[in-house]
């Protein structure tokens, strides 16, 4: 039986309550997995470890938590995993309760393993509740999940500044405290996701550009590594670069670092509606573009203007973050799980081998020549968004826009 206009009417609305629920999940698990790249400087002091040493372990963090997405998200696109939801929420609590104890560079190796391991498995099902609970405002409902990851990695500069610096890295054992909350609020909509999953996703099928998808897919994940070598070179080492080159304390550095994230989410909040409005491979374009200017000026830019221009860098350049994982995810209809693993996890992930990259750079050539390199990297990403396919914006009624007749 065909269902009633007033079902297709619900269906196309957005369930808020899982929306905001599994976004505040996004926010608490991201702001302990962005502790590691946060607490290099406390990590460095307190373990003497290496500008190198540093970048390894922030790969680790990435590898664990982002790279190997992709598996668990092909693996649930066929076996959907709601319990994952609140355990991958207490792992990652655990993990980063106990890293402030490690006694050694290589217990804290593990530790930060364990956390990314829990990060790995709730972000392909986070992101499938997200976009099962969209409706047809997907840009917007991506937008209010992915904001809840941005603003805790925006937060999590902040932590350090006010928990860390005053107790020490012992302090982390608090951390379990938002992690057991935030676990179970994520089980009150496991049922709800359950019975959502249970109704068979679409079979993958050609999109306009037919076998075109795949090159498509690919180019935007060389676009969303791009942007994320950036952002995790960014977050771990322009405290350091401010610490070190310029002398300010932990506390001020970080100051700039949380500025750089928390306009990064006000962006995320904004570009997914702004998306669905425009078309998002024109979004991505305007955001490269965009943030070339600002990214260039940052390794010279001093005081206020220094401010300025990390606010305006983050808000230009992370506001496609949830537009590219809903790009990718209207490439490959039906692969929900997979395309999340590689938009948040693969691509993300792989800033992880950009830090340990610009930690060699800092090691060889000092953090000023690592800072220059990183300020490049969205014009290098921007070259490439000229070449994703077109899409089609929503109309003001929330469907498709049709193409205009010639």
């Amino acid at each position: 039986m065909e269902p009633s206009t007033a079902e297709q009417s619900l269906a196309r609305q957005p369930v808020w309550k899982a929306l905001w629920i599994v976004s505040l999940g996004h926010f608490l698990n991201d702001t302990m997995t962005t502790l590691v790249p946060s607490l290099l400087p406390l990590f460095q002091s307190h373990l003497g470890l290496s500008y190198i040493e540093l970048g390894v372990l922030v790969l680790v963090a990435n590898v664990t938590s982002s790279m190997v997405q992709p598996i668990i998200g092909a693996w649930t696109d066929r076996h959907p995993k709601a319990w994952l939801l609140p355990a991958g929420e207490f792992v990652v609590g655990a993990g980063a309760a106990a890293m402030g104890f490690a006694p050694s560079y290589g217990w804290l190796l593990v530790l930060v393993a364990l956390l990314g391991a829990g990060s790995a498995a709730f972000h392909p099902e986070a992101s499938r509740a997200a976009h099962l609970a969209a409706g047809v405002q997907k840009g917007t409902a991506q937008s209010i999940f992915q904001v809840g990851g941005n603003a805790g990695q925006a937060i999590a500069p902040l932590v350090v500044s006010l928990l860390f610096v005053h107790t020490g890295l012992h302090g982390s054992i608090w951390l379990l405290v938002p992690a057991m909350l935030a676990a179970g609020a994520l089980a009150t909509i496991v049922p709800w996701y359950g019975a959502k999953a249970k109704v068979k996703a679409p079979r993958v099928v050609r999109t306009a550009g037919g076998t075109g998808a795949a090159w498509a897919v690919v180019l935007l994940l060389v676009v969303v590594t791009f942007r994320s070598w950036m952002q995790a070179g960014l977050s771990g080492f322009l405290p350091l670069y401010y610490v070190n080159v310029r002398g300010l304390s932990t506390s001020v550095a970080e100051v700039y670092t949380a500025l750089f994230l928390l306009a990064g989410a006000l962006g995320t909040f904004i570009g997914g509606p702004l998306s669905d409005r425009i078309g998002k491979r024109r979004l991505i374009l305007i955001s490269m573009a965009g943030a070339i200017p600002f990214s260039l000026v940052l390794p010279y830019a001093h005081g206020i203007w220094a401010a300025v221009d990390v606010v305006l860098l983050g808000f230009i350049v992370l506001s496609t973050f949830a537009v590219t994982v809903v790009f990718g995810q209207e490439l490959m209809p039906g692969r929900i799980g997979l395309v999340s693993g590689l938009m948040i996890g693969l691509a993300v992930g792989m800033g992880g081998v950009g830090a340990s990259l610009a930690g060699y750079v800092a090691d060889r050539f000092g953090i000023t020549t690592a800072i220059e390199i990183l300020a490049v990297l969205p014009l290098l990403a921007a070259v490439l968004a000229w070449w994703l396919p077109e899409d089609r914006p929503l109309s003001p009624r929330g469907r498709p826009a049709t193409k205009p007749h010639h």
